[in-house]
């Protein structure tokens, strides 16, 4: 058993949240059970197509932090330099980019727990657990994972598919449209986080074959990036999710314009790879 699954269990446990994706494994973990319920009573008021969609597009968009798995075989020198600084965290004042940044940390997390750096992970999970507490996250996380973490110590797979499957697992927190907007925002900063560091990463790759694969992963976002957009103009009359929505149509409509992947070149993979830069790096300042 690992320190960093030791880390990352005690994490999980006590209070911890990731994005989540589709392709779930069909071998769920068995320890379900749970020491602590805590009871929410907020009312459910969650509109139905609004839940829909948020159900829709989760269930069948990959997993953010599936990507990271990937990284492994790219022959890559592990960077933190290119991670959203944990200093930052006393800069985001409002629900929005506290929301949004509590999923690019969470990737950013990932990141260091799989290239094993104790240290990043510890830094790391102390901004995941202040923002999610912050959000008012934490009760509802510790009823959705419970002791599973604490039964899957020794496997790092099993740890990712229990943060995977939180917000799938999420009728303890999405009651309200507004819990619904909050968990959008932290699903769109771990999506992008993870493209933001596919990017990074792939600028330093000269292998053909792998730079094929990712543009291959690129292009195949152009479905699941309009899901996101689609669930997000629910919320359109917000400021800043109005901005946030113009930005990604601009990703998407430059993705969406290739026919097929073969037809990315790297030129044309720098000039999308360079808007989701941009915007990764303007959700975070």
């Amino acid at each position: 058993m690992t320190i960093i699954n030791k880390i990352v269990a005690i994490t999980i446990g006590s209070l911890f949240i990731v994005s989540c994706g589709g392709n779930n494994s069909e071998n769920h973990d068995k320890a379900d059970s749970l020491d602590i319920h805590i009871k929410d009573t907020t009312a459910i008021t969650v509109e139905d197509s609004t839940k829909f969609k948020f159900d829709f597009t989760i269930a069948n968009i990959p997993s953010p932090a599936s990507y990271l798995h990937d990284f492994a075989v790219y022959g890559y020198n592990y960077d933190n330099s290119i991670l959203n600084s944990p200093k930052k965290i006393g800069s985001y004042s409002n629900d929005f980019y506290k929301s949004i940044n509590l999923g690019v940390y969470c990737i950013d997390m990932a990141y260091a727990m799989d290239n094993n750096n104790g240290q990043d992970v510890l830094l790391y999970m102390k901004n995941v657990m202040s923002i999610s507490d912050g959000l008012g996250l934490k009760n509802s996380i510790i009823n959705m994972v419970g002791k599973r973490a604490e039964t899957n110590l020794s496997n790092k797979d099993s740890l990712f598919q229990i943060l995977d499957e939180i917000f799938i697992k999420s009728d303890y927190y999405l009651r309200t449209n507004n819990r619904v907007y909050t968990a959008s925002n932290v699903f769109v900063g771990s999506w992008l986080e993870s493209f933001y560091l596919t990017c990074k990463i792939i600028s330093t790759i000269k292998d053909a074959e792998i730079k094929t694969k990712v543009y291959k992963q690129l292009w195949d976002q152009r479905f699941h990036l309009g899901n996101l957009i689609i669930l997000l103009n629910d919320f359109k009359d917000k400021k800043d999710c109005a901005e946030l929505i113009n930005d990604l149509k601009i990703i998407h409509e430059e993705i969406k314009a290739v026919k097929q992947p073969i037809e990315i070149t790297d030129d044309k993979f720098k000039s999308i790879s360079n808007k989701i830069i941009d915007l990764r790096n303007k959700i975070t300042k």
